[in-house]
């Protein structure tokens, strides 16, 4: 019982006053560093032509049809915008409080029929099972569609063997070990979290900073002179990023310096020789700083919504989200509810579709993916 009462109590002064239905430690509105210009990679030259095949990668199963999109060779990660999902797990539990009350579909049910094309995972560690769970906040909201970590990511592997040639699925993964008890801090336990990704989801189907480093000294270096890797080197594969702006990424910088020989790509504020990604967590209020992230080259992550929020305010974040080119745009609201009129889908996607900043003249929704016309 003292266990639940401080939990309780901390669960609850952790979410106050917050509005835009991510946890205080997902906000965004970061500086930016405007002096370290990433330049857009539509005009990097390419040296293969668009319709050339690009490999599958080994153990992608051969007798299914993969998806091969037309300008594979020509899009790029940074030309895309897809909808994701917060606290992708999530399950209203008894007693909830208000901005958590919501409940999503099993991960598989989001990608296949909601579109979704990132999931959010909150993990803790467990000491007695040696291995992380996922749940928000534990006693005080622990609903879950998938208990352990290891088993959420073999849903996502799962529903991507079954899919070959998707679009690259981001996989974002917050340390939420705040109200834990010490031994299940998740603190000396980075090398667990990139073993237990490696044992479901194997090296040749991630994307991973080395692969955007190359030959270059820094992931800076190689955005701002190679771009992001291209839609057909990231089909059926993950993208994972670590959702810490301090103690959890500092750690994980120490294990892997620079960013070198790590499974994640880590949120920055803008400036770090291994940054690639930003997160601001307001599209309203961070206009400004979105707008300066997405044209320096580096992946925006946005909210627009919040459960509790009235659908006015949810509409105008979700319609600044998509305007101002956030690439990766995450929903409490990813299909239509009983709940209110508001929902989120981006308008002529295939799920994903070209962002309206970054992409090229050419590019089209259904060359970024178009799983319906091979399955």
């Amino acid at each position: 019982m003292r266990r639940m009462a401080w939990v309780l109590v901390l669960a609850l002064a952790a979410c106050g006053g917050n509005s835009t239905g991510i946890a205080p430690d997902d906000q965004g509105g970061e500086d930016v560093a405007a002096d370290v210009p990433v330049d857009t990679p539509a005009d990097v030259p390419v040296d293969t032509p668009a319709d050339v095949p690009v490999d599958t990668p080994a153990d992608v199963p051969v007798d299914i049809p993969a998806f091969v999109g037309p300008l594979d060779n020509v899009l790029r990660l940074n030309h895309i915008q897809v909808k994701g999902t917060h606290n992708s797990y999530h399950v209203e539990s008894e007693g909830a409080m208000a901005q958590w009350k919501y409940t999503h579909a099993p991960l598989d049910v989001q990608l296949q029929d909601q579109g979704i094309r990132q999931v959010e995972l909150d993990v803790h560690w467990d000491s007695d099972l040696l291995a992380f769970t996922v749940h928000h906040i534990p006693l005080a909201d622990p609903g879950t569609t998938c208990a352990t970590f290891k088993e959420c990511l073999t849903i996502l592997k799962t529903w991507s063997d079954a899919h070959p040639g998707h679009q690259v699925l981001y996989v974002l993964v917050e340390p939420k070990d705040d109200v834990d008890e010490e031994w299940e801090k998740i603190v000396g336990h980075y090398a667990d979290l990139d073993a237990e990704i490696l044992s479901v989801w194997p090296r040749q189907r991630l994307v991973v900073p080395d692969d955007v480093r190359g030959a270059r000294a820094t992931v800076a270096e190689a955005l701002q002179k190679d771009g992001w890797p291209t839609l057909g080197s990231t089909r059926s594969k993950a993208f994972f990023i670590l959702l810490d702006t301090s103690e959890h990424r500092d750690n994980y910088l120490l294990l892997h310096p620079n960013s070198e020989g790590g499974v994640f790509f880590l949120r920055g504020e803008g400036g770090e020789p291994w940054c690639g990604v930003i997160e601001n967590g307001n599209p309203v209020r961070d206009e400004a700083e979105i707008q300066a992230n997405v044209a320096a080259g580096y992946l925006q992550r946005t909210s627009p919504d919040g459960v509790g929020d009235s659908d006015a305010s949810n509409q105008a974040g979700a319609d600044a989200a998509q305007r101002l080119g956030a690439h990766i745009i995450s929903t409490d609201y990813p299909v239509q509810s009983a709940a209110g009129a508001y929902w989120f889908d981006l308008a002529g996607g295939t799920p994903s579709r070209c962002n309206p900043v970054t992409a090229p003249p050419e590019c089209t929704s259904e060359a970024i993916e178009n799983l319906a016309a091979i399955h």
